[in-house]
């Protein structure tokens, strides 16, 4: 038998010769992990040693009539996991060999696990190839198993038989095996990196993603998903999603598919999100078993669209007003001026009617175009530094608590101590102006309850925060997109502007204004000014 033995086994054995080790003692592993410690390596190898564990199973169940043991251990030699025959394991356990320990050569002598290891293919130590002699009546059979696209060792399988078992069949079934384990690891492997991929795709993207089975039930949906519908839905119908339900079922009983449909969402802040929603079946052959709804966020590509075209239409609307304006108050004035005139010559009840309605109509037009043109050019109007106690409580409060008094309104201020000292530039009239138009809109808005409207400030790094707040109707999502544009009215009476020269009037102040509305809730208006120091 020693002259067919491989040269890799005949080496083994002189190398324990040369060390001193005696043929005859039985030697046991002198490493052993502790039971923390193998659970430790245990969890690190977890799905390998689950791959293996399902291959080995097979094995043992295709030979129930065979005593057979599996041995598997990772890269450096530790044993981690120990299955198949009871007789078998009772034997080794009696040599000192369990989980946990190392099988080097140098301590074990001639062993399969030290010998795949190191020579990284199959190997078979049968009987007297073992150096010890109280290991001849063994024949062990192992390989090496890696991940083939990095050619990493991993770790050994190893199958152990009495001698009398001994078949050279254990050879190319446990090469068979260990291909199957490498396979399946490789497999994993990839559907691992692929989901780390797509994980960050789908998360780092503002794309919503919702997939159903062919019943509708939402079965994963992504973050920003979550974020639009304010929750997850698991286990939950598509067909109960606001505004996509039924696109949705449409996809999934008519097998319809849309692209680029554009709808528009409302975010818990009131703040509106647009989107463009793709839709489209999942097939397995020609079934639907499933959906596939994205949701594109727009909502930052749209705001710059539309501060592009509120741009435009600034310069467009201060093109007509410096061409027209001039030419529409002259007769303006000029009819004023003649029915001023005809209502002291007329009689009583026709001079009433020039007082009451004709000159009040022509007032208002000229207003509409006083903010026309206010919109259409920069204020040059005087600015003065104004402390923000002074502006709220002394002269805003002034104004609005008469108007509050005479609409039934419940009128809170909210000007914390750590504010009001802080002061801005700004034209008192014309910042009068903004909280007068927004007044204005509160009353037109008024719902069920009471109105209540609330004024409160903050300091927000070099801003002040300033929230105008009611308790309305709100504002559907769809008109909330459109309340600053010029002349954009859902009232009935009204030009439109108020809003627009409200942010017209801000923005001079170099600040901003925003909306955000909830419907049957309120509408909340968020100004931000910048905070003036005095230069010394």
């Amino acid at each position: 038998m020693n002259e067919k033995e491989p040269g890799y086994i005949t080496l083994s054995k002189q190398k324990c010769k040369d060390i001193g080790m005696d043929p005859n003692e039985v030697v046991r592993p002198i490493v052993t992990l502790s039971k923390q410690q193998v659970q430790s390596k245990q969890e690190a190898y977890n799905e390998i040693l689950s791959v293996v564990r399902f291959f080995s199973e097979k094995l043992l169940h295709s030979l129930p009539e065979t005593p057979i043991l599996v041995v598997i251990s990772d890269s450096d030699g530790y044993l981690l996991e120990l299955a198949g025959d009871e007789q078998m394991k009772a034997i080794i356990d009696h040599y000192g060999i369990t989980l946990g320990s190392l099988f080097r050569q140098e301590d074990t002598g001639t062993n399969v696990v030290s010998l795949a290891l190191e020579q990284r293919h199959p190997v078979q130590v049968v009987g007297e190839n073992h150096y010890h002699t109280f290991l001849h009546e063994i024949a062990c059979y192992g390989a090496p198993f890696h991940y083939t696209d990095e050619d990493n060792l991993l770790g050994s399988i190893s199958i152990m038989v009495p001698i009398s078992f001994h078949n050279s069949l254990f050879m190319p079934m446990l090469s068979q095996l260990v291909d199957s384990i490498e396979r399946e690891l490789l497999l994993r492997k990839h559907n691992r990196k692929l989901n780390i991929f797509n994980q960050v795709l789908l998360s780092g993207a503002r794309n919503g993603i919702i997939i159903t089975n062919e019943t509708g039930v939402i079965i994963d949906i992504t973050d920003f998903a979550k974020e639009i519908f304010y929750h997850d839905f698991p286990n939950s119908s598509s067909y109960e999603l606001p505004i996509i339900g039924n696109d949705f079922k449409n996809v999934l009983t008519a097998e319809v598919s849309y692209d680029s449909k554009e709808v528009v969402f409302q975010n818990s802040n009131g703040d509106p999100i647009i989107c463009l929603f793709d839709a489209q079946p999942i097939y397995e052959g020609k079934k639907v078993i499933g959906a596939y709804g994205q949701l594109r966020d727009m909502t930052d590509r749209y705001i710059m669209e539309e501060k592009i075209k509120a741009a435009e239409k600034q310069v467009l609307a201060g093109r007509i007003a410096a061409g027209i304006a001039h030419e529409i108050r002259n007769p303006l004035t000029t009819v004023r001026g003649y029915l001023q005139y005809f209502e002291r010559e007329v009689e009583r009840d026709i001079g009433q009617t020039i007082t009451e309605l004709l000159i009040p109509e022509i007032d208002r037009a000229n207003k509409i175009i006083t903010d026309f043109l206010s919109i259409a050019k920069p204020s040059e109007k005087a600015f003065e530094r104004i402390q923000i106690k002074h502006f709220f409580t002394d002269y805003l409060w002034n104004f609005l608590k008469s108007e509050a008094l005479l609409y039934n309104v419940v009128l809170d201020f909210d000007i914390p101590s750590h504010t009001e000292n802080h002061y801005i530039l700004c034209n008192r009239e014309e910042l009068l102006q903004v909280f007068i138009n927004l007044f204005q809109n509160s009353l037109q808005a008024e719902g069920d309850n009471p109105l209540s409207v609330r004024i409160c400030t903050e300091i927000i790094d070099n801003t002040i925060q300033i929230r105008f707040s009611d308790n309305g109707k709100g504002i559907p999502t769809a008109i909330l997109m459109n309340i600053f544009e010029p002349f954009f009215s859902t009232k009935d009476i009204g030009t439109g502007l108020g809003l627009s020269v409200s942010q017209k009037i801000i923005e001079n102040h170099g600040g901003q204004i925003t909306a955000k509305s909830i419907e049957n809730t309120g509408t909340t208006f968020v100004i931000e000014l910048p905070l003036h120091k005095e230069i010394k």
